[in-house]
């Protein structure tokens, strides 16, 4: 199984309990370097694999290829994986390789969303994401 994480904006206290619970049930950690040390404390000894910025396609495949090999692998993304994130490259990829591959999506809290409550400006009915 694939789960793409979204791990919200960069503290562990804004991780939801199932992003937290995913990565603690993986074998396999993938994602961004600097991504990868902001869930150091939920990887434990895990196999963690890490690459430098432009090198999403390589980890949503390198992802995708070890859960086909049987493994249940996380693939981190920064707030949620669904909005500018790594989930619509999980989704395209396997679509277009028509790969017979498991793929969750566990949504996350996104930097803008975070920073309304953080700085008392509620984001009202007019609000566009």
């Amino acid at each position: 199984m694939l789960s793409v994480i979204g791990i919200g904006p960069g503290s562990q206290a804004m991780m939801t309990m199932e992003a937290i619970e995913a990565l603690q049930a993986a074998e396999i950690v993938v994602g961004y370097k600097t991504y990868t040390h902001l869930v150091k404390a939920f990887t434990g000894d895990k196999q963690v694999i890490k690459t430098g910025m432009c090198k999403e396609i390589e980890r949503c495949q390198a992802a995708i290829e070890l859960a086909q090999a049987g493994h249940n692998v996380a693939l981190i993304s920064s707030g949620d994986a669904g909005i500018y994130g790594m989930a619509g490259l999980v989704l395209e990829l396997v679509g277009k390789q028509k790969l017979d591959v498991e793929v969750r999506l566990i949504p996350g809290m996104t930097a803008s969303i975070a920073a309304a409550s953080l700085l008392g400006a509620p984001l009202m009915h007019d609000f566009c994401h």
